[in-house]
């Protein structure tokens, strides 16, 4: 089946309240977690850039057509030297709301799954819900945008998201075989839900010890909007939050013991969904009592989709910049530790163009809107970058002599761009940070300009 592009309008819907708040949290870890900002405001004339620099770029340089996945495969050979035998290849994105950078990942996906043997997708979104998705792209069962709307970001609730999940779906229906798959762990109530469910299904004397274990953590869960109750899980006391622990531990344990026994009444697969449930749900109160980090907890639902898939399984990875690099703390780091060199890490940039974010004034936040990239700061990554004559093009950062003349600015610490969900446009100097940018990132896809995103009305599911 020929894939055709959906016709759709631009449409800007106001933020669910719900979905402004994970935002917040996403900026968080993609902000917050990086190192500190450059307190600086650029030059009016930056200087010059090296000859030497400038050549090198353009001798190093990949440059492709453009980006939506609809175009042909002609432009993206390079792709298949640069990826090589890697099992993982990790997708970022310099901000949460810029169209072309979600296009090319779409488009870079379709390439890895039908010339590269690739079969299976992931991102930056709560795991139960997902697994929802993967079912619409394997049978056709469902409302694609619903189940869209059910991941509870806005910032993949769009246009270009939503082309690809149909492209994936149009690519199984012609007899392919990718998954949709999710790795995060912000939102607890589906994963409770799945565990109560499972225990009324195989083991209905300890359904009602389950479901009382659980409910310390259940009544501040999310309902299948996304919304939080008030209070939150995160404003109950220590001691609080420690029996919840054992007690979410006790569940855990009673299915780790129970394994033989609820394995040969409801199949490996619907064990092993309900035990990962059971994980997140744990990695969620870890997260909001500072036990373990939400990058080390994505990380690790990654190995499991990975092992769960196979030995020869091969994946592409989808989040913020932040989350795909190898900086100390950010999931790639620990990825990086399983994988090594086979996982293909790839950054995005951009100079000039808009994008949508989270409008931020202060402590106030006001909904989304179209922003305007400010201009790259004297000396950045970007600064660089914006020499070759090409609009978009790629680069790989390995393997790469530093100390000679044309290279040594990729050595750094030099700054590099990150905004998350949210932007203040009269502190555009605190989306700037020191990174050393080959030791960070395998690969890097620039862009002269870019678009934004256009994000979709929320429609959710009515339930689990």
């Amino acid at each position: 089946m020929r894939f055709r592009p959906a016709r759709l309008r631009p449409r800007w819907p106001t933020p669910h309240p719900t979905l402004v708040a994970a935002a917040l949290v996403t900026l968080v870890s993609c902000g917050g977690d990086a190192t500190a900002p450059v307190e600086a405001t650029p030059d009016p004339e930056p200087p010059p850039i090296p000859a030497e620099a400038t050549t090198w770029i353009e001798a190093n340089a990949h440059p492709f057509e453009g980006s939506h996945l609809s175009l042909p495969h002609s432009d993206l050979g390079f792709l298949r030297g640069i990826v090589g035998n890697a099992r993982i290849v990790s997708l970022g994105e310099n901000t949460h709301g810029t169209r072309d950078f979600f296009e090319m990942k779409a488009r870079i996906l379709r390439f890895l799954v039908e010339e590269m043997g690739f079969t299976a997708f992931a991102i930056e979104a709560t795991w139960p819900e997902a697994r929802r998705l993967d079912h619409y792209i394997r049978t056709g069962e469902g409302d694609a945008a619903e189940l869209l709307s059910g991941l509870y970001f806005w910032t993949w609730n769009t246009e270009s998201v939503l082309e690809m999940i149909e492209w994936m779906r149009a690519h199984n229906e012609a007899g392919g075989d990718v998954g949709f798959h999710g790795f995060d762990m912000q939102y607890p109530g589906m994963a409770l839900h799945n565990v109560r469910e499972y225990f009324a299904a195989v083991d209905s004397g300890q359904a009602g010890a389950v479901a009382t274990r659980l409910d310390c953590l259940g009544r501040f869960a999310n309902d299948p909007s996304g919304r939080f109750p008030s209070p939150r899980y995160g404003d109950q006391t220590d001691t609080y939050h420690a029996n919840c622990s054992a007690s979410l531990d006790a569940v855990h344990q009673v299915l780790v013991d129970g394994r033989e026994t609820y394995e040969a009444t409801s199949g490996e697969e619907a064990f092993a969904v309900a035990l990962q449930s059971m994980r997140v749900a744990i990695q969620y109160h870890l997260m909001i009592t500072g036990g373990q980090g939400r990058d080390e907890s994505m990380a690790e639902n990654t190995v499991w989709i990975q092992r769960q898939l196979g030995p020869g399984a091969r994946m592409v990875l989808w989040a913020h910049n932040f989350h795909v690099s190898a900086q100390p703390g950010a999931q790639g780091s620990f990825l990086r530790r399983a994988y090594g060199d086979a996982m293909v890490i790839v950054g995005f940039s951009h100079e000039a163009g808009t994008f949508t974010a989270v409008l931020q004034r202060g402590a106030s936040y006001l909904g989304l809107t179209e922003h305007t990239l400010a201009a790259p700061l004297p000396l950045s990554y970007e600064h660089y970058l914006s020499t070759p004559a090409a609009p978009r093009y790629v680069v790989d950062l390995r393997n790469r002599n530093t100390s000679s003349a044309g290279a040594s600015w990729l050595a750094g610490p030099r700054s590099f761009r990150a905004i998350g969900c949210c932007y203040d446009p009269g502190a555009s100097y605190r989306y700037w940070s020191q990174s050393p940018l080959p030791e960070w990132y395998d690969v890097l896809i620039h862009y002269e300009s870019t678009r934004p995103t256009v994000v979709l009305p929320s429609r959710y599911p009515t339930s689990f």
